[in-house]
């Protein structure tokens, strides 16, 4: 049986480069990630606002996914967003 691989809804942020930023930042920490454009709500309609981006890690790398993050917001590589867990 194949092992399920779960994904969380980490950060949340509306710029592109900032977006690019953190996908490279994460991969270059060999942490696999996911940008998600939209966000569906439990009624099946799009909740998310024009360009905002979600960020999401593998469940058993978040810890080190928010640090890698925060590590870069302190550095002043990334300027907007928030984490969501």
């Amino acid at each position: 049986m194949a092992t399920r691989i779960r994904y969380i809804d980490l950060y949340s942020l509306n710029d592109d480069i900032d977006a690019n930023i953190i996908e490279n930042l994460l991969e270059d920490s060999d942490i696999p990630c996911l940008i998600n454009k939209f966000e569906m709500a439990s009624d099946g309609l799009d909740r998310s606002l024009p360009g905002d981006k979600n960020i999401l890690v593998e469940e058993d790398q978040v810890e080190y996914a928010r640090q890698v993050i925060s590590d870069a917001i302190e550095q002043g590589l990334i300027k907007n967003g928030h984490f969501k867990s």
